[in-house]
Parts: structure tokens; sequence; C-alpha cells
């Protein structure tokens, strides 16, 4: 609301005693002949001024002493719709005490007759008046104010409308919806519909989303990948935290889990924050095999082919191999052995799964959860990726025995698979090409992070120069052989 100086009042007040004092002192005479009017004329225009000023005066200082008391009082402008029907009735007053004053019109019959036009514009305006008297109650009521984040839902079967306050008029309120569009709505019907406002009397609330799978499928591995997914979508949005899974409810479908996360609908609107979510429950569920719950009415004879939903099943070990960049050079048969050997681990959120300068002989698949890359900065130690399932980690302590470079820490429940020196020895013993498959892999994943816009020739020699040194410590690690073998040229 525009704030009103004490000079403009000044002026207001000088415009009000001029005209005033000059028809007491019988000076409009000599202002009829300066501007030849008739006396009688030139009275009747420096009254009207005076009303007219006077009009305006008591309209400004309502709103100095009267208002803006308020809003200094609240710590919020008072509704410009307030402001408005006031200074209306001000000036309607002053215009009736001059018409009765100067003109000497009966009052009684304007009033009567005024009543009368007043009844046939009211039919004719019906919905006008409406909407006029239903902003006069929203801003009354204070149920929602300018900037709000509000939802309208009217009766059954009608569809809900959200959107932030922009301005609540005579006749409308503006929404600006999620897709950036402005929505204007009779305030009859805002006053007429369920208001919920998002930002009162937190300006964060509480939004959930349902997601249903499989009997087959866990509470506690569910509730691991969701969570999963909720504290990616929070890393990447800050207006999103507070993420956490349920189980909410068991029907004939499956199993149905709501994700609960707060949102501050000010700085990131719902439906933008659910995609977000919902993106990463998708990506989640794909990495760690899980799928939808399907209807029930179906014959399904055969659970999916590449994987089981039980997390410790050889199919779902041998899955995850092969998802790895360092296996993938490998047949199915050598690394069934590998998967039995390995080891299930679980972390609880904040567990430092390995530290940065440790000794360690073993490596890590990803299988569910979410987790934090930390290295040693000027300041500390620095987040400088996320890890999800399918990446894995400590490749270089298991094959060639050297310290832990990383930290790396759970973000949330976290299930990985630790492969152990002992458990590789067999996969080489079995395959004489093990040691150099697994060192050009590591190599690849190396200089493929920092290739760039390099040639290629350039590339392939330091892909073959670092793949070399790492099959030479390696086999020194290992025990095999001081002699490094001739390497394929890739």
């Amino acid at each position: 609301m525009k704030r009103v100086s004490y000079r403009t009042i000044a002026i207001l007040a000088t415009a009000l005693v001029i005209p005033l004092l000059a028809v007491q002192l019988g000076l409009h005479t000599q202002f009829a002949s300066a501007t030849g009017l008739n006396p009688h004329h030139a009275w009747l225009a420096l009254n009207i001024l005076a009303w007219a000023a006077g009009g305006v005066l008591a309209a400004r200082l309502v709103q100095v002493l009267g208002w803006n008391q308020v809003g200094r009082t609240t710590g919020k402008h008072a509704p410009q719709l307030l402001v408005q029907i006031t200074n209306g009735l001000i000036y309607v007053s002053a215009s009736v005490g001059m018409a009765g004053t100067l003109f000497e019109i009966p009052m009684t019959g304007a009033i009567a007759t005024s009543s009368v036009i007043g009844l046939v514009a009211g039919f004719a305006l019906k919905s006008l008046i409406s909407d006029t008297f239903s902003g006069i109650a929203l801003n009354l009521d204070q149920g929602f104010a300018i900037n709000d984040f509000i939802m309208l839902v009217g009766r059954p079967g009608t569809t809900t409308i959200s959107g932030r306050v922009i301005q609540i008029n005579w006749r409308s309120t503006y929404l600006k919806t999620p897709e950036n569009a402005m929505l204007i709505i009779p305030n009859s019907v805002v006053s007429e519909a369920i208001v919920m406002n998002l930002s009162k009397p937190e300006p964060a609330t509480e939004f959930e989303l349902a997601v249903t799978l499989d009997f087959e499928v866990s509470g506690e591995r569910a509730v691991r990948v969701l969570n999963a997914a909720g504290q990616a979508a929070a890393r990447e949005h800050k207006e999103i935290w507070d993420c956490k899974a349920r189980i909410s409810e068991l029907n004939t479908t499956g199993i149905t889990y709501k994700m609960q996360y707060m949102l501050d609908p000010f700085n990131l609107s719902p439906a933008q924050a659910k995609h977000i979510i919902l993106g990463h429950v998708e990506r989640q569920m794909k990495l760690t095999g899980l799928t939808l719950a399907h209807p029930k009415l179906d014959n399904w004879s055969r659970e999916t082919p590449e994987l089981n939903h039980n997390l410790g099943d050889i199919l779902n070990r041998i899955w995850l191999l092969k998802k790895i960049q360092l296996f993938k050079p490998f047949a199915e048969g050598e690394l069934a052995g590998l998967a039995e050997r390995m080891t299930m681990r679980q972390f609880a959120p904040g567990t430092q799964i390995i530290t940065a300068g440790d000794p360690g002989q073993s490596m890590f698949l990803l299988s569910e959860g979410l987790t934090s890359v930390l290295v040693k900065g000027e300041d500390g130690e620095v987040d400088v990726a996320t890890l999800r399932p399918g990446d894995f980690f400590g490749e270089m302590s298991l094959l060639t025995g050297d310290p832990r470079s990383a930290t790396i820490m759970a973000l949330s429940d976290t299930v990985a698979f630790e492969i152990d020196k002992e458990d590789l020895i067999p996969l080489l013993d079995a395959n004489p090409d093990a040691a150099e498959l697994l060192a050009v892999a590591v190599a690849d994943r190396r200089v493929a992070s920092a290739e760039g816009s390099r040639k290629r020739e350039v590339v392939a020699a330091e892909r073959a120069s670092l793949a070399g040194k790492i099959l030479k410590n390696m086999l020194r690690f290992f025990g095999r052989s001081d002699e490094t073998p001739e390497l394929a040229r890739p």
C-alpha cells in the first residue's frame, strides 16, 4: 500500500483553508472581478474547491492515522480493497454534503430517488456486487494474503485449483499457477470454495505421494530404496527436505508406500517437486531392479527373468556384477562364483563406509541407497559427488592395495556388496586374462572421465600406459609375476 507523507497532508490542508478564508473575508468578489465570473459563481467555485480539498484531506488522514497505523502494528499492509472502499465512502459523503449545503438539494428526495436507482442497478449488477462484497469478506477474514500459495477445493467432481496469490481487487482474485499462467477467479467463487492455505501457519508444508510395490518386495528394502530417492531429490533441490517413506496401505495390488516430504511452495511449486521426486524414484527403481506392482487379475507364472525379489539371491548379485563396468568383459559363468563369495554389507545413514588414507584391499558395489564422496580440501572435507545403485568404489585398493583415495559416507540406509582380495583370487586363477581385463577396465574408466576434447591417439596411448601400470601393480599385489605381459592394443 502506498504511504502518504505529511507534506501531502499539509498541501491539502492549505488547499482547504485558502478557499474558506477567501469566502469568509469576502475576497470572492475580487476573485470574480479578476476572472470575469459572477460573484455567486465565484463563491460556489471556492466552496466546491474547499469541499473537494476537505474530502481528499479526510481520506488521506484516515489512511495515515488509521490504515498505516494498522500496518505498523500488525506488520502487514492493510488490504487495498478496504482502503479504496473507505476512500469511496468519504468521497460520497463529501459529495452529498456539498450538494445539500451549496445547492440546497433536498436530501430526502435525492436519497429516495437514488434508492430506486440503486435497486434497479443492484439487479443488473448482481454478480458484480456479489464479487465485491465477497472481496470485502476475504480481506477482512485474512485467511490468505498476497504471496500465499493456496489450493481451492470446490464441490466433488470439480477441478482443484492451486497457485500463488498475486492480487485481490474489487471483483477478482489473481493466482499465478505452477504453469506460470495468470488465473483470474471471481471473488464469489473463492468465498464459496474450501481454501487450503499451504503458506500458513508455517511457510513450509508437508506433502506426500504414493508408490505401490509387489508383496514380494520386503518393506525394509522398499523403504530403503524410496528413502534414497527422497535423499537424492533433497540433494538436488534444497527446497525439498525431511523426506521419509513408510508403509501406508495393503491392498489387492500390493503394498502402498507414502513418501512424505517438506516443501516451501513459495520457492518450488508442489507440481515441480512431485516431478523431481518421482523422477528420482523411477531412476532408483531401475538401478535396483524393482518395478511397480501389477494388477493381480493377470496370470503371472514367472518373475522378471533378470533378477529375483530377494536382495541376497544369486541372480540379483550376478545382475549387479554385470551392470558394473569393471566386470562387463567377463562371462556370466565366471561371475557366478564371484557373486557367491562377495559379502553383503548394510550401513546406516551417516556411516563412513571407507575413510580416505586408510589401507584397504577390497572394493564395494552399491546395490541400494545413496552415498556421498568426500575429499580433503583446504577447509576440510568437500562433498564432490553422489553415488547411486550400480556405482562402485575402492577398486584400486582391491587391485593394487593402494590406500583409500576418498571418504565414502552413507546418506541413507545403504546396502553394498564387498569384494575382498581373497574373493578375486579364484577368478584370476580361472581366467589367465582376468588381470589384464580388469586393468584395462579401470584404465578406461579413469581416462574416460578426463577425456575432454583430446585427440583419439593421445587418449589411446594414455589408456594403454595407465593400464600397464595398473596391471604391473596388480600382479605384484597378488604375488603373480614381476613381468608385465604385453597388453592388447585398443
